[in-house]
């Protein structure tokens, strides 16, 4: 089979699921491909190009999604983006990571955005407040999905846990630290939903101002 850019990058998923971000290096990737590591760079010049690409591909179902609720009221388009940026990450090892600081290659993908800022828009958001609006949501969704993939790896996460961090407090010195441990460690659906409740209520009232 020829080496194309789609193939390189079909190769790079497969080591994300095998073992993380970090198992992607252009030699793993030329003994899965069965090539010399310098023919990588014939069609991608390094590997951050290699990490756009796969993050391209992330982001693209992301908005699909977020696109799918732009009919909704405007809480109900923030919220269904938050869920569905969540649930696509989670989807991948490592996703958020993966798509963190990295650029969106695709026009198509990135002219969609479009459509969720002209639904804000509509609503009665300014324009800069629709995009920080979206820009918000999304980095909270990152970084909270960063912390459950970190406590959720096999190794990585096995060291983390809320016996251990007990262990380091005086539950009569810091009692609430103490008695939160469970919820520091296991980040509960219930967290998540908490904190973009209370962005969606934050963006609601400067909306209304």
């Amino acid at each position: 089979m020829a080496l194309h850019r789609e193939a390189i990058v079909d190769a790079a998923f497969e080591l994300l699921a095998d073992g993380g971000l970090d198992a992607i290096t252009a030699r793993a990737l030329a003994a899965r491909l069965g090539v010399r590591a310098g023919a990588l760079y014939y069609h991608l010049p390094d590997m951050a190009a290699l990490r756009d690409e796969m993050a391209t591909r992330v982001v693209r179902r992301v908005l699909q999604r977020v696109g799918e609720a732009a009919g909704s009221d405007w809480a109900t388009l923030l919220r269904t983006a938050a869920a569905g940026t969540r649930d696509t990450l989670l989807g991948y090892r490592d996703g958020a990571m993966l798509v963190a600081g990295t650029r969106l290659l695709d026009d198509e993908a990135l002219r969609s955005l479009e459509v969720p800022l002209a639904a804000l828009v509509a609503a009665g958001f300014a324009p800069l407040d629709a995009q920080r609006a979206l820009a918000t949501v999304n980095a909270y969704v990152v970084g909270f999905v960063i912390e459950e993939q970190e406590r959720r790896d096999p190794v990585r996460g096995a060291a983390y846990t809320a016996e251990h961090r007990r262990a380091r407090l005086d539950p009569d010195a810091q009692p609430l630290s103490h008695a939160l441990s469970d919820e520091v460690v296991a980040l509960p659906e219930e967290a998540f939903t908490w904190g973009v409740e209370a962005i969606v209520a934050g963006i609601g009232a400067r909306r209304g101002g």
